[in-house]
């Protein structure tokens, strides 16, 4: 027998069969001669086998959707012929296996690597095939063989995804195209939530291309489609279609039905979210409610080149002005219109009023499409109204800055190139700002809009040649029209957690929900203790709460399944599979915003070997069908052997298991910071804390304004520099001094794995590395790279981690109605100097890594006085500090840190500490505010 066969991911659909059929007819009606009924089937039956079962199963477990598709074709004629099979899967979903059974052989498919030459070419036969052939967020997959005569092919086909929550609901769809009328047709959804299921509906088919296929305009335009069934209780839900031949014929004559769409909503009660943990790994599903809004500042960017002429153009204006009624009175927005020429309504954001919005629509409608694309200068200019608000604004509530941008082209004017538009538009943005695109029609770069977007904490839209844009646009903005917290960060203990998803996040939208997986370090362990910080309109928010950890369970075996290796025993879990899927996918991601083609490499390499060892086939993965074997089992062993893992057995082993209640929400924790009290604060006072003495010194150092000063030097051993700027203020009038000092600069040199550079004033954060950004100190944000990690909490602190063994802490503070004699300032502590080497210096650096003891003189009356914090009664003794071969006269004082919130004992150095420190004040004067140059360095080791 000879067997062709096809595996693709979305090519054309071939016509031939029914180009055949057409041009038989338009023969017939040329000569006049009338075809037998009989003849006619004769041909069908020639040229297209015959689809007896055609049947998907799908089951959901906590979001994530195990689907098999099962179709069964026969060869009724007295040849072999050609069979097609295809079936659109959604855009997002990976298939994991592939069955084909002819007569009464196997062909079974395995995953396996693509060789890195191909790896490019196949990425972007599946891209063209997405963008040509798609039907709305979907894929096509087509297998195509040959049937000997009188025989059957059954073709199975398994894949996997995530479902996303978007408006509030999650979406379950599945193509139910069989090309053909189906005697035996069956669709079964089973939904298992434990957190319960609080609303679920099937609306009609759904089929936007649908052509001919004989559907009323005005049939089953509410309510699921003819012989659906639900069943549900509080956790679980049983949705089938199965329609009859008639049924199926009234919908549609030719076959393709549409998408069977099952949408649904679960139960949430705590705000801290839904954790799931199960052998070894966890999933946390984010999704709070009842928050009030965060304030929008957002920019609309329209196309208007020549060939948005039109419909288009006229259903974009449409969209735009009910947007603009939906807009609330604290957002601010603005309109730029673009061809080869940009058209800035206004140059600066507008409030949200009835006169702006008025005057907004009259622009809109004068807009007239003329020219080229200008793509590059639009964002630029839109990211530019953006900057200059938040700059020049004093905003004291939490806002996002969004633009969101629509074209239907190419960029054919200004700069052309892709690269440098992504470069250009990301150094602009600097992560403050998100970028929301949409693509419409076919002649759209929807990979440079992609990578906008995946760049820039957005999302991108596709809306095809014949689809409404205006509704596209209204939906697409709605999704994104109520933002509730921003700077949402999930932090799991690192020694618990490992490979956890991605952690920090820029926004969420109400409706949405931002799903984290992770493997655990240690299975053992009772509890997972985690903690959510997040910035809504009005307060920063901190959500803790400690999970309880099941004991691992062992599911049955999928008799037949090719199981994917896991990292326990049996097969792996649904939440374990979760995590393999997310973590696939962040990959793939990060691979496509990558321009470094080391660091690609690294990326393919992960997501190859996680793909493989977990079945999944991706851009870099393939599928072969091994050698026929025979198969003499039943229906039921085929289905086992579809399967890359069991839902199944999930189910029931879940449905068995006597599920943990949800985590209790604990009250938010107070905030404040609990580091070393090694720390320079104030005006300025120094604190220098030695652990192992458990005591506390203290000096004052009365420098000038604008003297920049040594704190912390290990430039030649950790590669590290701190320096500080002073700033001047009067005296209060009571005060013995005639001048205060503070700081008001903090600079930071790390030259270690690379060169960086950190500026951190009370108002803002220059980071100068690879790329140059600026943070402001009014909005929470958390930035890193390469071992370096920048946490601003707003309006309180900046931590700056190095290589995770050094850590600074600086804080701000801010005065609303400051005194004559206050400045916006900064402290700076030091919270871990583990990786400082024993020869760092400066005012600070020197006392890392020593010790100190107290004793009492004249000689021969000396005591040991480090557990006291008063000087003995008595005599004319004073009280000795003995540190790296200094003798110190101190006396006992109290001091304030951490922004007046905790009182200390320290033991007081005079004089500007004269005799304490190293050297003389002026040899801890720098140059400049990024000077390395230290000579004390080599003197500290002979003064030891």
């Amino acid at each position: 027998m000879l067997l062709l066969w096809g595996l693709c991911l979305g090519l054309s659909l071939c016509a031939g069969s029914q180009e055949e059929a057409r041009s038989w007819d338009d023969t017939s009606e040329q000569v006049g001669l009338r075809i037998p009924r009989q003849l006619r089937l004769l041909q069908r039956l020639k040229t297209k086998p015959l689809m007896t079962e055609f049947s998907v199963k799908s089951t959901i477990i906590s979001r994530y959707a195990f689907t098999t598709v099962s179709c069964t074709m026969l060869n009724r004629a007295s040849e072999d012929q050609d069979a097609e099979f295809q079936m659109q899967i959604p855009a997002s979903a990976f298939i994991t296996n592939f069955t084909m059974i002819i007569g009464e052989k196997v062909y079974q498919g395995e995953i396996t690597e693509k060789e890195k030459k191909n790896g490019d070419r196949v990425k972007e036969k599946r891209n063209t095939t997405t963008e040509e052939n798609e039907e709305k967020g979907a894929d096509m997959f087509r297998a195509s063989l040959v049937i000997p005569s009188k025989d059957k092919a059954i073709f199975l086909l398994s894949y996997e995804e995530l479902l996303q929550r978007r408006l509030g609901k999650y979406e379950h769809v599945i193509s139910v195209r069989p090309q053909q009328l189906v005697g035996r047709l069956n669709v079964e959804v089973n939904v298992l939530e434990r957190s319960g299921i609080t609303s679920l509906e099937v609306p009609p088919l759904h089929n936007s291309r649908q052509k001919g296929s004989g559907r009323g305009e005005a049939a089953d335009d509410l309510g699921p489609p003819p012989s659906t069934v639900i069943n549900q209780n509080e956790t679980f839900a049983k949705v089938v279609f199965k329609p009859t031949v008639i049924q199926q014929a009234k919908i549609a004559q030719n076959g393709i039905l549409g998408d069977f769409i099952i949408r649904y909503d679960v139960n949430r009660e705590q705000s801290i979210g839904d954790i799931q943990v199960l052998n070894g790994y966890f999933v946390h599903y984010f999704a709070p409610k009842d928050l009030p809004p965060l304030p929008k500042n957002v920019v609309f960017v329209l196309d208007t080149s020549a060939s948005m002429v039109g419909t288009k153009l006229r259903q974009t204006k449409d969209a735009l002005f009910t947007i603009l009624h939906d807009l609330r009175p604290q957002d601010r927005f603005s309109i730029i219109g673009f061809s080869n020429r940009i058209k800035v309504w206004k140059d600066h954001l507008l409030s949200v009023t009835p006169l702006n919005i008025r005057d907004g629509k009259i622009h809109i409608h004068h807009m007239s499409p003329s020219g080229g694309t200008d793509i590059n200068g639009a964002l630029q200019t839109a990211i530019g109204l953006l900057n200059n608000y938040v700059t020049h604004n004093d905003i004291e509530d939490r806002s996002v800055s969004l633009i969101i941008f629509l074209t239907d082209g190419k960029p054919t004017v200004g700069e052309t190139h892709t690269l440098k538009i992504l470069n250009n538009t990301k150094e602009a943005a600097r992560g403050h700002i998100c970028i929301f695109t949409i693509g419409i029609g076919n002649d759209v770069d929807f990979k440079l809009l992609e990578k906008l977007s995946l760049e820039n904490c957005g999302l991108t839209r596709r809306v095809h040649e014949e689809e409404d844009a205006g509704s596209q646009l209204i939906g697409f903005y709605d999704e994104i029209r109520t933002p509730l917290l921003s700077d949402i960060r999930i932090d799991y203990p690192p020694g618990i957690v490992e490979h956890a998803t991605k952690t920090l996040f820029p926004n969420y939208f109400n409706g949405s929900e931002i799903i984290i997986a992770g493997k655990l370090a240690d299975r053992k362990v009772e509890q997972l203790p985690v903690e959510v910080t997040a910035s809504n309109s009005k307060k920063f928010v901190v959500l803790k709460t400690k999970v309880p950890v099941e004991p691992q369970k062992v599911g049955n075996d999928v008799p037949g399944s090719p199981r994917p290796k896991g990292d326990g025993q049996g097969d792996p879990s649904h939440i374990e599979r979760l995590w393999s899927y997310l973590t696939v996918k962040e990959l793939l991601s990060s691979w496509v915003q990558s321009n470094d083609e080391q660091e690609k490499e690294q990326l393919r390499q992960k997501a190859q070997a996680l793909a493989v060892n977990y079945h999944f086939l991706t851009p870099f993965t393939s599928m072969k069908l091994k050698r026929p074997t025979l198969h003499t089992g039943g229906l039921e062993d085929i289905h086992g052997m579809s399967a890359a893992t069991g839902p199944e057995t999930v189910m029931q082993s879940l449905r068995g298991a006597g599920l943990q209640p949800g985590p209790t929400l604990k009250k938010p924790y107070d905030p404040r910071i609990k580091i070393s009290k090694t720390s320079v604060d104030g005006d300025p006072h120094f604190v220098v804390d030695f652990p192992l003495s458990k005591l506390t010194v203290c000096f004052n150092i009365d420098g000038q304004p604008g003297d920049i000063l040594r704190l912390v030097s290990d430039h030649a051993h950790s590669g590290v520099t701190v320096n500080g700027e002073l700033i001047g203020a009067p005296a209060p009038p009571s005060g013995h001094k005639k001048q205060r000092t503070y700081f008001r600069t903090i600079t930071i040199l790390i030259n270690k794995p690379e060169r960086s550079y950190l500026e951190i004033t009370p108002n803002r954060v220059i980071l100068d590395g690879s790329d140059r950004l600026v943070l402001l100190c009014n909005q929470s944000v958390v930035v890193g790279s390469r071992g370096l990690e920048v946490s601003v909490s707003a309006n309180a602190n900046v931590t700056v981690t190095i290589q995770g063994t050094i850590a600074f802490v600086i804080l701000i503070h801010l005065y609303k109605n400051p005194a004559p004699f206050q400045r916006n300032h900064l402290g700076f502590y030091i919270s871990n100097s583990r990786g400082l080497s024993s020869n760092c210096h400066g005012l600070l650096g020197q006392f890392l890594n020593q010790d100190a003891k107290l004793i009492e003189e004249p000689a021969g009356h000396s005591k040991n006085l480090t557990n006291s914090p008063l000087l003995p009664a008595g005599g004319t003794s004073e009280t000795i500090l003995k540190v790296k071969g200094h003798r110190v006269p101190v006396v006992w004082k109290q001091r304030k840190i951490y922004n007046g919130e905790e009182q200390i004992d320290c033991w007081f150095a005079r004089n500007n500490a004269a005799k304490l420190i190293d050297g003389e004040y002026k040899d801890y004067l720098a140059s400049h505010p990024f000077d390395t140059e230290m000579t004390l360095g080599s003197e500290t080791s002979s003064l030891n």
